[in-house]
């Protein structure tokens, strides 16, 4: 037997949805707080990493990461983002649509596009500002996929229940 939203209890839908909400909620807080201090484009992106120009005295005062901040801002995003894309992708395999090649597609595309985001973010650092556009396109697909399987997770969370209410 499939184990799918329809298969388990209620309780669990319920815990399902409310995970769901929060974390919508919660990621984008992060994407509101990233155009807070980089409005969401490349240079600001760089100035946030790499720092600004230290004679410039108007504007905020960006500073350089140090190797130890971006060890930090790596280990703690990508362990907690883990977790994040771990729930919606169990939460998206427990689904019976999109198709299983576009469930399977929803799954994978957020753990490459962080290991590509962080990687684009310690070449932009140390390499050249220029990477800023890499982690700027990984990340708007990484937030984009985000959205998409927390649609897909609700929609078949109402779906399951829709269909235990008529039995």
């Amino acid at each position: 037997m499939t184990v799918t939203w329809r298969s388990v209890g209620a309780p669990l839908r319920t815990l399902a949805r409310w995970v769901t909400i929060v974390q919508l909620v919660g990621y984008t807080t992060s994407l509101v707080f990233v155009w807070h201090t980089t409005r969401l484009v490349p240079p600001g992106v760089a100035s946030r990493y790499r720092g600004t120009d230290p004679l410039a005295t108007e504007g905020a005062m960006q500073f350089p990461k140090s190797f130890a901040e971006m060890l930090t801002i790596t280990h703690t995003h990508l362990l907690s983002m883990a977790v994040i894309f771990l729930l919606t992708g169990v939460g998206v395999a427990l689904g019976e649509r999109p198709s299983e090649r576009w469930r399977r597609r929803l799954i994978a595309e957020p753990f490459g596009a962080l290991l590509v985001s962080f990687s684009a973010m310690w070449l932009m650092r140390y390499v050249d500002a220029r990477f800023s556009w890499l982690l700027a396109a990984s990340s708007a697909v990484l937030a984009g996929t985000f959205y998409a399987q927390s649609y897909v997770i609700l929609r078949e969370l109402g779906r399951a229940e829709r269909e235990e209410a008529r039995v």
